[in-house]
Order: C-alpha cells, then sequence, then structure tokens
C-alpha cells in the first residue's frame, strides 16, 4: 500500500513538472512572438499588424520552442550537474542552446535573415522561454504553497 502511494507521488510530480514545461512551450512562442512583431514595427514598416504577425511568427518558432527548448530545458533543470547551478549558469546555458536553435533555423530558412542576426533571435527566444518557465514556476510554487 505505501509502495503505491510512493509511485502514484512520483507519476503526479512527474506529470506536473511536464505540464509546466509544456505550458511553457504555448506561451513562449506567442510572448516571442509579441516581441519580434513589437520590434519589426519599430524598426521596418509593418503592413501585416500586430495580430497576424505575432500569429505567424509564433507558428513558425513553435516547432524550435517543442523540439528543441522542452527537452533542453529538461535536461538543465534535471541533469545532476546543472539543478544546482545558479540562475545565471542556466540562462547562459538557455542562450547557448537558444543560438544553436537560431543557427539551424538560419539553415533551414535559407538566407531569409543574415545568420548572426538569426542566431541572435534564437538568443533572445531561448531567455524568454527561460524566464517564462521560472514565472511558470513560480506561480504554481506559490499555489502549492497556499492549499
Amino acid at each position: 500500500m505505501v509502495n503505491d502511494e510512493v509511485t502514484s507521488t512520483a507519476y503526479k510530480r512527474v506529470f506536473d513538472r511536464l505540464a509546466l514545461y509544456l505550458l511553457a512551450v504555448v506561451l513562449a512562442p506567442v510572448l516571442f512572438g509579441a516581441c519580434l512583431t513589437l520590434y519589426s514595427m519599430a524598426m521596418h514598416e509593418d503592413s501585416w499588424g500586430f495580430g497576424p504577425s505575432t500569429l505567424v511568427i509564433a507558428l513558425y518558432s513553435l516547432p524550435f520552442f517543442a523540439l528543441g527548448a522542452f527537452p533542453v530545458s529538461l535536461y538543465i533543470d534535471s541533469s545532476v550537474r546543472t539543478k544546482q547551478s545558479s540562475r545565471w549558469i542556466k540562462s547562459l546555458l538557455y542562450v547557448g542552446a537558444g543560438s544553436l536553435a537560431g543557427l539551424l533555423g538560419a539553415v533551414l530558412f535559407f538566407d531569409l535573415f543574415s545568420i548572426p542576426a538569426i542566431i541572435l533571435y534564437g538568443a533572445v527566444g531561448a531567455l524568454i522561454y527561460f524566464g517564462v518557465v521560472e514565472l511558470v514556476k513560480k506561480l504554481f510554487r506559490s499555489r502549492e504553497l497556499d492549499s
């Protein structure tokens, strides 16, 4: 009976952790799209408007967040090597992984943007994802403490 409770608690903990990271995968592309749209509207003449531009950027960046940021963030936050690292070290790891994802994006999208710019977009996207993950963790930890 005790073993079933321990197993149930372990499954709940794993499910809760995955749910937090999946929520971040859904929220981060929208926030990244909004930031990139605001940048685009400020620097260039944008003919699409805020909503459609944000949606298109979020849809194009969703696979990078789902296939790149999700497993990397699970590794960074669960690995024995990096689990106890400070937030600054973790953010640098996220930036490095985001830069590599940006380089992959530059290769996949050919010459739409210059390579340094799209690597910078990957790094910014990684920082946004890291911020969303940390914010979601704090929000749900405070809820667990309240109940």
